[in-house]
């Protein structure tokens, strides 16, 4: 009878991963078995990670899969995918194993790309994972740590944070940053008057791929803030003494990197799929890779119109589960309709902007907006008890240093 199954392979622990393997696994067909193959034990709640960076609990951020699968049927295979065959039918780990399956969903997600600029993969800090996460806030209580018998150019660089990219992620670190840079200096007996925050740009706009009149009211929200922006400033190099831009030399101690993302590179070791530029699979009319009949791909890896985005992630993930059950019922699948998402970036505490189709409003409303839908994903993902722990947690300062823990304690 266990041959007899139909062999689900997810490769990816992500949003749109997750989403298929729960919506699957939730018709409790016995004609299919869902395996899930992830590189992490855990699921990473992107959208929240600078939090995480600057003194949050990291329990928002990072819930175990078997947390989340833990009443469904879903086996969770922890391996990182080094190649395969979709003529094959076959995926190989570099643990050595070889997966087999009758349905194939790709949903790795996206990596962070540096285009080729010198230094920066080895200087500056990036924001696409847990791990990377948890290093730059380490890095940030390190600062401060640092006697202050230096020169006043060195003290300035100290307390300098370049963020690279002007996008979702750069913004939203960029007013949380200014926040607890400023927490930290009062904890240490710093002036706070001494840190800055410098966002650099290459567009002419911030959040370009957003309306006008979002990045006008993100820009000046964050110079209310008091962060520097610098438009139309591409970075050529950096090494350990600063950031080179064509016509400006920044000798901050901190470069945050959030400029470029692209397709995994899996991918590439994958015969028979199909890449564009961006190493994104091409895809059909019902994103099924191009060539193939039993391949689907979800998300940041898929060629469409709005991928890159957690909601998009997720809309695939379910779309693709839906697809499946199709197929293995012998039924038509239903056709993948691309849909625009609305967006929430908060930036700074207690304020956000909102943006769908047209539409532009922004204010403290629209930031407990942003904590309504993350709370909804978690209920989502996890049970009612479980959800909100996690909910609330996610929202508690979780200090690493001597000095800043003490002064949490004082003040609350």
């Amino acid at each position: 009878m266990q041959s007899q199954r139909k062999r689900v392979v997810i490769v990816g622990g992500g949003f749109g991963g997750v989403r298929a393997a729960l919506d699957l696994a939730r018709q409790k067909s016995p004609d299919v078995q869902i395996t899930l193959i992830s590189d992490k034990h855990h699921f990473e709640y992107t959208p929240a990670l600078y939090k995480l960076a600057t003194g949050h609990s990291p329990m928002e951020t990072c819930i175990p899969l078997r947390e989340v699968f833990d009443s469904y049927d879903v086996e969770i295979l922890i391996d990182t995918i080094a190649g395969g065959s979709v003529v094959d039918k076959i995926l190989v780990g570099e643990s050595g194993s070889r997966y087999q399956y009758d349905y194939l969903v790709l949903a790795l997600g996206s990596e962070t790309s540096y285009f080729n600029v010198p230094g920066i993969q080895e200087h500056a800090y990036s924001m696409k994972s847990v791990a990377e996460a948890l290093k730059l806030k380490r890095h940030l209580h390190e600062l401060f740590n640092v006697p202050l018998d230096m020169s006043k150019r060195d003290i300035i660089a100290q307390f300098q944070f370049v963020i690279v990219g002007g996008g979702p992620s750069g913004v939203e670190l960029a007013g949380e940053i200014r926040r607890y840079g400023r927490k930290l200096a009062k904890a240490h007996r710093i002036s706070p008057n001494l840190i800055t925050v410098d966002i650099l740009q290459s567009a002419p706009r911030l959040l370009p791929t957003m309306p006008e009149s979002v990045s006008h009211r993100v820009m000046h929200r964050l110079t209310d803030l008091g962060v520097n922006i610098l438009l139309n400033h591409a970075v050529s190099s950096e090494d350990a003494k600063g950031v080179y831009l064509k016509d400006i030399e920044l000798n901050a101690k901190t470069i945050v990197w959030t400029a470029g993302v692209r397709a995994s590179h899996v991918y590439g070791t994958i015969a028979g799929l199909t890449l564009d530029k961006g190493g994104r699979i091409l895809v059909d009319e019902d994103i099924r890779a191009k060539g193939t009949t039993d391949v689907f791909v979800v998300g940041d890896s898929a060629a469409t119109p709005f991928a890159g985005t957690a909601q998009t992630a997720i809309y695939d993930g379910g779309y693709v589960a839906r697809a499946i059950a199709s197929l293995m019922q012998e039924k038509t699948i239903s056709e993948y309709k691309a849909r625009k998402t609305p967006y929430v970036v908060p930036i700074g505490p207690g304020w956000a902007v909102f943006t769908y189709k047209n539409i532009t409003l922004s204010g403290w409303v629209f930031w407990w907006l942003r904590e309504f839908i993350d709370l909804r994903f978690f209920l989502s993902i996890l049970p009612l008890r479980k959800a909100f722990t996690v909910w609330r947690e996610g929202g508690v300062l979780c200090e690493s240093c001597p000095t800043c823990d003490e002064a949490q304690k004082s003040a609350s």
